[in-house]
């Protein structure tokens, strides 16, 4: 089954754990790139969330791969204000009727995934076949792998 994981990091986390993924998986990833947006430093921090919490619709680059063609394609996404991110809502709303079927993971500091599944779903229009939730503390300290390789199996079946 040929998957495709599209992410956005802020930090680099959620690449991380993309990547780690899309190695488990033998996937193709596609990283989020919003021009114009500088999300670095307390300052990207604070709008970062702020744009999130408000749902507030952004610009992407465009995309190199079209997930059309793509069996399944699992979106990651870093938790802002308790919801994904504004980078993934756009891509989700962009490409939801291209998108067969959907996972989704999300990185967070603590507040966990709250809403970012429910949310994800609604701007898809469709179940997502599998979820996961990663502590950026544990994959600061490299704890991750066998929540990813765990993650892989139940979207390989």
């Amino acid at each position: 089954m040929k998957t495709l994981v599209v992410f956005y990091s802020r930090t680099g986390r959620t690449r991380k754990a993309a990547e780690k993924l899309a190695e488990l998986l033998g996937a193709e990833t596609e990283e989020l790139v919003e021009p114009g947006k500088d999300r670095g430093g307390a300052v990207g921090f604070m709008l970062a969330g702020r744009d999130a919490m408000l749902k507030r619709p952004v610009e992407l680059a465009p995309v190199a791969k079209d997930p059309a063609a793509f069996d399944r394609v699992v979106l990651g996404s870093p938790v802002w204000a308790f919801t994904m991110c504004p980078a993934i809502r756009a891509y989700a709303a962009a490409h939801a009727g291209a998108i067969r079927t959907a996972a989704f993971f999300c990185t967070h500091g603590g507040g966990g995934p709250s809403k970012s599944f429910s949310q994800a779903e609604a701007v898809l229009g469709k179940p997502l076949i599998a979820t996961l939730s990663l502590l950026d503390k544990a994959i600061d300290r490299g704890e991750v792998d066998a929540d990813l390789a765990a993650f892989a199996k139940r979207l390989t079946g």
